[in-house]
């Protein structure tokens, strides 16, 4: 494993890899569990590696579970052997498919997800919103998936990769959590915005009161108006102040930015957008971009920064390229 992936991320992704395995192995994945497989199958390392370990390790399992079976096939050819011909092969197929049900029975009982988990997952340029059975509401930006387990003392929320809003029902009894790779939030009832993108964790509070538990240093809690930066390693920044117009303008089909360098921009564009855009000059990187763009249109977003900016744009097949004009 290599030394970026935290101990802490580590255990989730193994968790997680146990749960997707079992849901391939139930041959019921939904649509939704099929795109949130895939978006934290991409999202990190330690997520392949965990997924890829748990399937040698299976591949291990049916290969002693081979060689047991043919063990005990000869056994029983052996023994049936003795037996008068109309009582041989039954007694085989008995003891066969009485290994074979051990033999699945095993796997799937090892790997077994959570009996109450709920997925739920959006696209590359979807946003969605769910209610969930606790009376809270979720709206899920662009390409992230959550899985939702509700426990006797607790609501659980947990995902790695994307961004939501969560509109917390009250219920001081049962806590309401939701877990990152790097990172633990708990809130009893309030609105919280998350964003975590390559195990870098932004948290924004709406309204309420959130306790923040990074794997690295103390809780801390953020109330309404205050942010905070989780790092990829699990450390936190300072508690700090935020624009709401500008944070949670997505959940209107928006992005809002105020003096952000353009790479800044073009990175948050292309989490909406399939082709992405690329700029051609890394000098380009740095100039200011103040307005408003649409999620929905990708076209009108990179006219907008050519003609503000005097640069001219390509499309080709899979991205569009910005550069500065001939002169």
């Amino acid at each position: 494993m290599s030394d970026n992936i935290s101990y802490g991320s580590a255990i989730r992704s193994s968790e997680a890899a146990n749960f997707w395995l079992a849901r391939q192995m139930s041959g019921t994945m939904s649509t939704d569990e099929r795109a949130a497989f895939t978006l934290w199958l991409g999202a990190a390392e330690a997520n392949r590696i965990a997924f890829k370990h748990l399937e040698d390790a299976l591949s291990a399992t049916d290969a002693v579970a081979q060689a047991i079976l043919s063990e005990k096939y000869e056994d029983e050819l052996y023994a049936e052997a003795q037996k008068p011909i109309a009582w041989r092969m039954p007694a085989i197929a008995a003891s066969i498919a009485f290994l074979s049900l051990t033999l699945s029975a095993t796997i799937f009982f090892n790997y077994q997800p959570h009996p109450h988990s709920q997925i739920y997952a959006t696209t590359i340029g979807e946003t969605r919103s769910v209610s969930l059975d606790d009376g809270s509401t979720v709206k899920m930006n662009t390409n992230t998936a959550l899985a939702v387990v509700y426990e006797r003392h607790r609501r659980t929320v947990s995902f790695d990769q994307g961004e939501a809003i969560f509109d917390v029902e009250h219920n001081t009894a049962k806590p309401f959590v939701v877990e990152l790779p790097t990172v633990e939030i708990i809130v009893t009832g309030t609105s919280f915005n998350v964003q975590t993108l390559k195990n870098d964790t932004e948290i924004y509070v709406v309204s309420g009161t959130v306790q923040v538990r990074p794997i690295s240093g103390q809780s801390v809690f953020l109330h309404e108006g205050d942010s905070i930066h989780i790092d990829s390693t699990g450390d936190a920044g300072a508690i700090a102040p935020f624009n709401p117009i500008e944070v949670l303008a997505w959940r209107y089909g928006k992005l809002r930015f105020s003096e952000t360098p353009l790479q800044e921009v073009v990175d948050e564009l292309n989490r909406y957008f399939r082709k992405k855009i690329i700029l051609d000059d890394a000098t380009l990187s740095f100039l200011p971009v103040t307005g408003e763009f649409d999620t929905a249109d990708q076209t009108a977003a990179v006219e907008a920064i050519t003609m503000i900016f005097d640069l001219k744009n390509e499309f080709e097949n899979d991205k569009i390229v910005l550069s500065e004009q001939d002169r």
